[in-house]
């Protein structure tokens, strides 16, 4: 193929031969055998010039696409061994951020000093079409709308329960069963997937009503929970100092609602790039003890 491009470019089988370091015979016993296994010719032969026929036109068009691929492919390999350096933007879930990816900023730094990240915490599904943003750290829970270009790896499980304010408990009762929840207010997280039906451990399902407050961050369904606007279904992890304190309280002690997968998320065809491969090495290892 390199032979039928170079003849091609340079239109003369000798400097053709001289760029590739061969003789001339052998280029024209290299096109030979290609025109015979393709099973028709490329060239049109004369004392004066090269032409190429309509079907080596095409085929020549097909090896430059093919070539270019070819060195792209070599140029990322070589990307691949170079120092992780760059920007790397990532948004980050504030549970994911505060509990595990901001106390080990200083020890990511120590290691790729180079690598500048860039990172929004936030509760919301960015567009990875629009470039918004290189990696993604959430809940699969919530992140149903994520396009299937992207690659996910799990990094932990947490539980989350159903609770609420002494205040509202008082006023409305505390639930005696997991059927008596759908008589109750909830309140849940805008992204949340909307359906009634809350899949719990052990393949339980349960029926719950229709939000009637709905809020755009974690940090403010536990505030309108503490307040006793209703029941939240909030990450056991996040609401500890809540019930430790006596803010909020668990309505079933020994019951969890559902398994909560933390999952990073990014494009493909990144995932060689030295800052992409850095950063997700790192998460991996820090939350090992998650998974």
């Amino acid at each position: 193929m390199m032979a039928f491009i170079e003849v091609v470019e340079k239109q003369s089988m000798s400097r053709a031969a001289e760029k590739l370091d061969l003789s001339a015979a052998a280029v024209s016993i290299q096109l030979k055998k290609l025109e015979k296994a393709l099973g028709f010719s490329l060239l049109q032969r004369s004392t004066r010039r090269l032409k190429l026929t309509e079907q080596g036109e095409r085929f020549y068009e097909h090896c430059k696409e093919l070539q270019e691929k070819i060195a792209e492919t070599a140029a990322f390999a070589d990307r691949a061994h170079q120092e992780p350096k760059g920007r790397l933007r990532i948004v980050s879930s504030y549970y994911t951020a505060h509990r595990y990816l901001i106390e080990e900023l200083e020890d990511f730094y120590q290691r790729y000093p180079k690598v500048q990240l860039d990172i929004e915490v936030s509760e919301r599904i960015p567009d990875f079409s629009r470039q918004e943003v290189d990696v993604l750290l959430g809940f699969s829970n919530y992140y149903k709308e994520l396009p299937g270009n992207l690659h996910s790896q799990r990094l932990m499980v947490i539980s989350a329960m159903f609770s609420a304010s002494p205040v509202y408990l008082k006023k409305y009762g505390q639930p005696k069963s997991l059927g008596e929840l759908k008589n109750h207010d909830f309140i849940y997280h805008k992204i949340r997937s909307p359906q009634q039906t809350l899949k719990m451990y052990a393949d339980k399902e349960v029926i719950i009503p229709p939000a009637k407050v709905t809020l755009n961050s974690i940090d403010a369904v536990i505030s309108a929970g503490v307040q006793g606007l209703g029941v939240i279904d909030c990450p056991e992890l996040i609401c500890r100092p809540y019930l430790e304190s006596g803010r909020l309280v668990p309505l079933f002690d020994d019951i969890f609602s559902k398994k909560m997968e933390g999952y990073l998320f990014y494009d493909k065809k990144n995932a060689m790039l030295p800052k992409f491969r850095a950063f997700i090495d790192f998460i991996l290892e820090k939350t090992i003890d998650l998974r």
